[in-house]
């Protein structure tokens, strides 16, 4: 957390590829944090940063959208602990072969 115009404004620092775009899991991350900075606060931030290697630099927006998307993600994730289902995302064979619970998976790629 960086205090840059009197905000207290959360960052996050990814290591590995630099995208040409955000993750959209790595906003939502921001957005959970950006939450708990103003619920421990009690100052709304304006928004929070994603930082890939060095110099690439995302803005992620703290407003009512963002909220609303944070909250959906919230509900589905409570949804999918009552009622189970949920499954890994083995989109990326890169993020699979790197992880660190890869050897007790059974749905590893590597």
């Amino acid at each position: 957390i960086v205090r840059i115009d009197n905000q207290f404004i959360p960052v996050e620092q990814k290591t590995g590829n630099v995208p040409l775009r955000a993750h959209e899991s790595h906003e939502q991350q921001v957005r959970a944090y950006l939450r708990l900075v103003e619920k421990t606060t009690g100052v709304r931030p304006d928004y929070g940063i994603l930082r890939y290697g060095g110099d690439a630099l995302f803005t992620v927006e703290w407003d009512a959208a963002a909220e609303e998307i944070l909250d959906r993600g919230i509900r589905e994730i409570q949804r999918l602990m009552v009622e189970g289902g949920a499954t890994r995302n083995h989109q990326r064979v890169g993020k699979c072969t790197n992880c660190s619970r890869r050897d007790n998976c059974p749905e590893s790629l590597a």
